[in-house]
């Protein structure tokens, strides 16, 4: 067990003491409580003479309001690591400006056997007024967080309703506390506006201005950015979004087209975003399982000795690339017999008037039963039915109310079927497009046309995957 140190203004000996530098902000702030990295390391240094310095720690441009800090994550490694003897700061409130996690933080690193020296106070937790002295420090110090950022709130309040922006997105750079366009991010964000509003997906966008910054770069971070309205022109002062004095890079008509697709892919998975292949979610097993690709070949993912090993006899492996060319192949045949099969327009007709009586009779059944839900309900007023007989009879008629609401609203609106020749055109001119859409593309086209595919296992040995699928049509 670590012999527990304390938090001490001065070393008790000798050791190893890497100097932890945090500041807010390096530009635009100063004032008395503003220490620039090398004010605060020369000051520890001042403390820390004879020791052994390991290291500068810094976190530039970090809020001390919480411990999701990349310095706090190394201190806890060289921690652990017992490299480190001593953390010196200048004073407790670089650690933080939030009492609670501050305390937890300190006492994490007194339990490893780091002792805290600050430059600027002389605490001793040993004693119990070391312990309430340094409780009260860091609350004030959490107290003057609170208070400063109210300022700025209140700061970046006027600049927004002067049309001025707070900060400096990505594309903009700062001149005479103006934004303008930067001449390299600049157009390079512009491009990524116009990519995901055209449909390209967001790895794609990512990779493309990471490539262009030079640095990696995370999806979140620029979905953050295609929803930043500073890019539209605009500046936000609380809940309200305000015209900016600064230049848009990104016209009405993208800006839409973006947040429209940023809001209907919320929640939906990458895979689901950018299929790697064109029948995905379409193919499955005889038993209804959907097929997953594995590799170039395709798996029931409930198949004994596929996947997950489940209770399916599965489909084997058939090659994707031979479902998908029957798939094609299918298509343009049924194609070619909608074109020639006199019977098709006969059959359109039949269906069309078939799904419009099954509606009228069940509009006929939905009058009756409320109908006569009203006349029970009046004999029952004027005490011509007894209690029960009324109660009996009443839920008849609603169970049939209910069936019938709900076939109506399964049968949906009585939509004629496609004509023959405009389905046969529209499948012809998919097949001639198929080269050069995306998967994602593929898969909605193939979806207008075909409900499913179905692909069964191998009944003999090696036959072929054009013996193998089904395909079954909308119409």
């Amino acid at each position: 067990m670590p012999r527990r140190r304390t938090l001490a203004a001065v070393p008790d000996q000798l050791g190893r003491v890497a100097l932890y530098v945090r500041v807010s902000a390096l530009m635009g702030r100063g004032g008395d409580d503003f220490h620039s990295p090398d004010v605060q390391a020369a000051a520890m240094r001042r403390v820390t003479a004879g020791m052994h310095e390991v290291g500068v720690i810094e976190d530039i441009d970090r809020t001390g309001r919480h411990f999701s800090r990349e310095g706090i994550e190394q201190i806890r490694r060289m921690a652990l690591a017992r490299q480190i003897d001593a953390l010196a700061v200048y004073d407790v409130s670089r650690l933080g400006r939030n009492v609670k996690e501050s305390l937890t933080f300190l006492d994490w690193l007194a339990n490893q056997g780091v002792t805290i020296l600050s430059a600027s106070e002389q605490v001793d937790t040993s004693t119990p007024a070391g312990r309430l002295m340094l409780t009260n420090m860091l609350a004030i110090a959490e107290y003057r967080s609170d208070e400063i950022g109210k300022g700025w709130s209140n700061t970046i309040a006027r600049r927004a309703e002067k049309g001025q922006h707070h900060g400096r997105p990505l594309g903009y750079l700062r001149e005479t506390k103006r934004l303008v366009p930067d001449p390299v991010i600049g157009p390079a964000v512009t491009e990524v506006f116009r990519r995901y509003a055209m449909g390209e997906p967001i790895g794609d966008v990512t990779a493309y201005l990471a490539a262009i910054r030079g640095r990696p770069m995370h999806t979140a971070n620029v979905k953050k950015l295609l929803r930043n309205p500073a890019y539209r022109g605009m500046v936000i002062a609380g809940d309200e979004v305000l015209p900016g004095e600064h230049q848009p890079l990104v016209d009405e008509v993208t800006w839409r087209k973006v947040q429209n697709r940023l809001a209907a892919e919320a929640g939906t998975p990458p895979r689901h975003l950018a299929p790697t292949w064109s029948l995905v979610g379409l193919v499955e097993c005889p038993q209804g399982h959907k097929l997953q690709r594995q590799g170039d070949r395709l798996v029931c993912g409930q198949g004994r000795g596929d996947v997950k090993g489940g209770g399916c006899p599965g489909v084997g492996r058939p090659v994707l690339a031979k479902v998908e060319a029957e798939v094609l192949h299918r298509i343009a045949v049924y194609a070619s017999r909608l074109r020639s099969d006199h019977g098709a327009q006969a059959t359109r007709l039949a269906r069309l008037t078939a799904g419009r009586a099954d509606r009228a009779t069940l509009e006929r059944e939905l009058g009756k039963a409320r109908s006569g839900m009203v006349k029970l309900a009046k004999s029952h007023a004027l005490g011509d039915l007894p209690d029960g007989v009324y109660r009996e009879a009443m839920g008849e008629l609603r169970e049939a109310e209910r069936t019938a609401a709900a076939e109506l609203a399964r049968l949906g609106a009585v939509d004629a079927p496609p004509d023959p020749v405009e389905a046969a055109n529209a499948a012809d001119a998919m097949l001639a497009m198929w080269p050069k859409m995306t998967y994602a593309e593929r898969g909605k086209a193939l979806r207008l046309f075909v409900a499913r595919v179905t692909v069964r296992p191998a009944g003999r040995w090696r036959e072929p995957e054009s013996d193998r699928v089904d395909l079954a049509f909308h119409w």
